[in-house]
């Protein structure tokens, strides 16, 4: 009895280091904050059991990190007691007023239909 669970705690050790190992790029890509962490995990995970895909899958979670660019915010600040309306409103000042009525909609005939229709 004593040896059975023995046995099976010693499997299940096994397993559990064996399944970190297995994913140790993976947890060291996230720990480093890679930015495509997805390939690492989709070379990890699908080809991990080939040596040559774990070893690859560790060299993107290990390779450099370029920092960020940073986020650059533009501010426009306007006079005290001066706020702009919400959007934007066009060209400052009073627009200009229609000079009259619209100009009458007038559409070229549909090919097909009309005076010199051939039939």
């Amino acid at each position: 009895m004593l040896a059975t669970l023995l046995t099976v705690t010693v499997l299940c050790l096994l397993a559990a280091g064996s399944a970190a190992l297995y994913l140790l790029p993976l947890v060291v890509g996230c720990v480093r904050r890679v930015p495509d962490i997805g390939a690492v995990a989709a070379i990890d995970i699908l080809l991990g059991w080939t040596l040559i895909g774990w070893v690859v899958s560790l060299a993107l979670a290990l390779r450099t990190v370029r920092p960020a660019a940073p986020a650059v915010q533009v501010v426009q600040n306007a006079a005290p007691g001066q706020q702009p309306a919400a959007g934007w409103s066009g060209p400052p000042g009073i627009p200009p007023a229609s000079p009259g009525p619209a100009p009458p909609l007038i559409l070229p005939p549909y090919p097909g239909t009309g005076p010199d229709r051939r039939r």
